[in-house]
């Protein structure tokens, strides 16, 4: 097996979810730490937050690959008596590097919203809105899918609770109307109902919806299915499980650990 370092790992990575992809001005890439140091160990993570860094440091991680960007907005100082700055200066301190991949992920082929799809057991999965054509091969944001059966507004949102693994869904819509065709994006897509409502999905399943949006997809008769935004957890396994089998492929001698943190914030009673 190759010792490896971070340069490495993340160009494996990013042949899968290259930058180019990513929205602009998403904040994607290294936020802490280099890459020239040797890596044998890898957490990923949906977020990062000192309770993360912690994980990492504990079980022998040396580079963290997280969905969400823990730097989204600059920084104009570090104060290491806050939460951030706490974060930040443990990372630092242990030698943690932190490498985040947002929109990318979500837009790269097999990655956020195919995984949250295929969790919903949808066929004939295609991209919801394209962003970008590149050497014969289309990308884009969200899916759109169907179901192998209809179901029932109602039916769907429970189906969405149990596959998903949250503990509540809010839903827009007749809960007696039968649902066929799915449009999923993770995280907040409510730039999305009309994209969802052109493809011809009868729900659009997705995160952080406004109160207005929830009313323009009503008048537009678009159901809508709420599942929070940190159904995006699923990126964990997912991209644990492909980078292990890549890295492995290579023969790259590193250990791909999924994160045990629970980072919702929201609880339900």
């Amino acid at each position: 097996m190759k010792n490896v370092n971070g340069h490495e790992i993340i160009q494996v990575f990013e042949e899968w979810a290259p930058k180019k992809l990513a929205m602009e001005g998403d904040p994607i890439g290294l936020h802490i730490g280099q890459l020239n140091r040797p890596v044998d160990t890898v957490l990923v993570t949906l977020d990062v937050n000192e309770s993360i860094v912690d994980e990492a440091i504990e079980r022998g991680a040396t580079l963290i690959i997280a969905h969400h960007p823990p730097l989204f907005r600059p920084a104009k100082h570090i104060w290491t008596d806050t939460p951030q700055g706490r974060m930040i200066e443990k990372c630092i301190k242990h030698d943690l590097s932190v490498y985040a991949a947002h929109t990318n992920l979500d837009i790269a082929n097999g990655g956020v919203n195919d995984l949250l799809s295929e969790k919903l057991g949808l066929t004939q999965i295609q991209i919801l809105e394209r962003t970008s054509f590149e050497s014969d091969q289309e990308y884009g944001i969200g899916r759109v899918g169907k179901l192998p059966s209809s179901m029932t507004l109602e039916q769907f949102a429970l189906h969405v609770k149990e596959k998903l693994d949250v503990p509540a869904v809010r839903f827009v819509g007749d809960k007696d109307r039968l649902i066929h065709k799915v449009g999923v994006l993770g995280g907040d897509g409510n730039k999305y109902i009309y994209a969802a409502k052109r493809a011809g999905a009868d729900v659009l399943v997705t995160g952080d919806l406004y109160y207005h949006v929830a009313q323009d997809a009503e008048a537009i008769d678009l159901c809508v299915v709420d599942p929070g935004h940190n159904v995006e957890k699923v990126m964990i396994q997912g991209v644990a499980e492909h980078m292990a089998a890549k890295c492995e492929h290579r023969n790259y001698k590193v250990t791909f650990l999924q994160s045990q943190q629970n980072t919702e914030p929201f609880a339900f009673i």
